[in-house]
């Protein structure tokens, strides 16, 4: 039970760092750093590093590097128009990844602390809200607007996910131990069985309830996933032809490997 609870902490963190826009799968693996932090406001789409504006491609699709207006070619504009579409794409969809990812986080915890602290709800609304908030935290630094790869991998970094959530499971499956094994041992010395296979059967079939959920939802996530590995891979492809096209912006790429 111990063993299995600290797994689901850990595929909780994990679970949570999806908005990075890395996934992985048996099929399918992406791995992009991004060079810089990028904003979609209204006067355009943006890269940014240390609060200063590297690159950007205005609404009329003009393109600035370092504040410089760059005349472009319209074969160049043809480029430029199809990376800024694709860029745009990317950020919504992160932060669907994100969004679901931590629904699921949310929910994994919400349900085994239900389970194992059905006499102390209190300790039960701790570890969801823990979950809620490292969620929150998150994605201010990932939405439909903004994706900001340095803060997110500092916060991911400094947070001792698995430290954690170790401790606050340490604590529920103490109480649960305290809570339901004294009870089932007495029962069964008593030669009650019928209680003990009660119990033996709601535990088994929480894990599998649990099992099929999470499966469900970590299915269509993945689907998710793909998608967000497949659009990084295009951006970087029409990076690639921007740059060979308009070699200046060769020191501007956003994505690097």
């Amino acid at each position: 039970m111990k063993t299995m609870l600290k797994s689901v902490a850990v595929a909780v963190a994990l679970s949570l760092s999806l908005g990075t826009a890395a996934a992985h799968s048996d099929d399918i693996a992406c791995d992009a750093d991004f060079a810089y932090n990028i904003e979609i406001q209204d006067k355009g789409l943006s890269f940014s590093s240390k609060d200063q504006e590297k690159v950007l491609i205005t609404s009329s699709s003009e393109l600035f590097l370092d504040g410089q207006k760059q005349l472009l070619s319209p074969q160049q504009l043809e480029l430029l128009d199809e990376y800024n579409h694709r860029v745009r794409e990317l950020l919504p969809l992160a932060s669907g990844v994100a969004e679901e990812a931590s629904a699921i986080a949310i929910e994994a915890v919400g349900s085994v602390t239900a389970a194992l602290l059905h006499d102390n709800p209190d300790k039960a609304e701790e570890f969801v809200a823990r979950v809620e908030t490292i969620s929150a935290e998150l994605k201010q630094h990932i939405s439909s607007t903004h994706l900001r790869p340095e803060a997110l991998v500092d916060y991911v970094e400094s947070s001792d996910f698995e430290a954690e959530f170790e401790s606050l499971i340490e604590t529920a499956v103490t109480e649960f131990m305290e809570n339901n094994v004294g009870q089932m041992i007495a029962a069964a010395m008593s030669g009650n069985e019928e209680k003990v296979k009660a119990f033996e059967q709601r535990m088994e079939s929480f894990g599998k309830d649990l099992e099929d959920k999470m499966e469900r939802r970590a299915e269509q996530l993945e689907l998710q996933a793909e998608k967000l590995c497949d659009l990084v891979e295009n951006i970087d492809q029409t990076e690639t032809q921007l740059v060979k096209a308009f070699d200046k912006f060769d020191s501007y790429q956003l994505i690097t490997k």
